[in-house]
């Protein structure tokens, strides 16, 4: 499975956003998060491309986004050490 961002550059009202969202899921694929005119979707990339075949004027890439934990500064860990006694 694979995050894929789905974008549509034409004003997209609630309904229409809605609509896709329920092709996705229709598909196979699983609707992370949406926006006006965007979509998160996590499935396969053969998913992926069949989702983008059944919505029309969407356009699709891969998220490539990680995430990462910050690491705590010196005081930080100072602070959190004294606190635990």
């Amino acid at each position: 499975m694979a995050r894929f961002v789905f974008f549509n550059s034409s004003d997209v009202d609630a309904k229409a956003l809605t609509a896709a969202k329920k092709s996705v899921r229709a598909l196979g694929g699983i609707v992370v998060g949406g926006a006006a005119g965007s979509m998160l979707v996590e499935a396969p990339p053969t998913k992926a491309a069949q989702v983008a075949k059944a919505l029309p004027g969407w356009h699709y890439a891969q998220d490539r986004k990680t995430t990462r934990i910050p690491e705590h500064t010196p005081l930080q860990r100072a602070k959190r050490a004294a606190a635990k006694g």
